[in-house]
């Protein structure tokens, strides 16, 4: 029974094997493609620092959390550069935007780096990895990149956050003695994009290691890092000429595991605040908000009504984005 409960944390830590909670979720990933696409480094002439929170299902002790940190920029970007805004905030008829259809297509070379900690209980995972993305020009609005990444994932048990019913438990005795330990890991991605849209599809942990916290044989499928598989599109409707809609949709498969489908929009006004719903499939229902101040800072929250049978335990999610732009 002690092997299950070990195996069954593990399993949403990774996460790999539940259907409410299969993947690192994040809700407001539209806020920063990067943080799912490699691909999506460099999709803007600027270096952008990104960093988000999120609390899964408040309410139930240990449950998920997870924190991360990117950033990103073009290499070998215009030395008359001097843009500095978040691309899904820009209207069509915004100074920025004509500032950008006056700037020559290129070839771009982007490079980026993310720290991520995923927490479930007594199990943690640190990742750190850099990437590189070079974009090429289809025509004078449309880009095609191409990302790889690189990196580390740190697999640790904390012995202190842990329960045993009965003493002497072998299994706990090999997790609570055992080190942890690293995997190397790869992600790749292919994006196209513009202005007015985006299409993308990344697939991460394309190693697929065997994970092995403690000096415990893993056989199973449930204890390796099975790759995972995302597909992201958006459209920008302008409205009016301070009003946009955005509808979005990922789709996010893994092997031998249902596909989740989730699809939502926002709405902003005068390229400063946004709102919109979010809907994933058979887990949530998400209400976002946020603002851009004088294109250098954004903020973002999300508040997530989980519609799953968790929902008798929890209270909802939280997450929270913020965004810097630096020259």
């Amino acid at each position: 029974m002690k092997r299950l409960v070990f195996i069954f944390s593990i399993v949403l830590l990774i996460p790999l094997g539940l259907s409410s909670q299969t993947y690192e979720q994040y809700t407001l990933w539209n806020q920063n493609h990067y943080l799912l696409n490699p691909a999506a480094a460099g999709n803007l002439e600027y270096l952008e620092i990104a960093t988000g929170l999120r609390r899964q299902w408040a309410g139930i002790k240990d449950a998920p959390s997870s924190y991360y940190a990117t950033g990103h920029t073009v290499l070998n970007r215009p030395k008359t550069h001097q843009l500095s805004a978040l691309r899904i905030s820009t209207t069509a008829r915004s100074k920025f935007y004509r500032a950008r259809k006056n700037l020559r297509p290129y070839l771009k070379h982007a490079l980026g780096g993310q720290i991520a900690t995923h927490e479930f209980g007594a199990f943690k995972k640190t990742e750190a990895n850099l990437s590189y993305a070079i974009h090429l020009p289809m025509n004078n609005d449309i880009y095609w990149s191409f990302g790889v990444t690189a990196g580390l994932s740190n697999f640790g048990f904390d012995e202190g956050r842990a329960n045993v019913l009965n003493s002497g438990d072998q299994v706990y005795e090999a997790y609570a003695s055992g080190e942890t330990t690293n995997k190397f890991n790869s992600n790749a991605g292919t994006y196209v994009y513009s202005d007015d849209f985006y299409v993308g599809y990344s697939a991460h942990q394309l190693l697929q290691n065997k994970l092995d916290i403690a000096d415990i044989e893993t056989t199973t499928e449930e204890a390796t890092l099975t790759m995972r598989h995302y597909a992201m599109a958006g459209y920008h409707f302008y409205l009016t000429q301070d009003l946009k809609l955005t509808p979005n949709m990922l789709i996010k498969m893994v092997e031998s595991q249902p596909m989740n489908i989730e699809f939502g929009g926002t709405l902003t006004f005068a390229d400063a605040i946004y709102g919109g719903l979010n809907y994933r499939g058979e887990d949530a229902i998400s209400i976002i908000a946020g603002a851009e101040i004088k294109r250098i800072f954004k903020i973002g929250y999300a508040f997530d009504y989980t519609t799953s049978e968790i929902s008798e335990s929890a209270s909802g999610s939280h997450e929270i984005f913020l965004g810097f732009t630096l020259f």
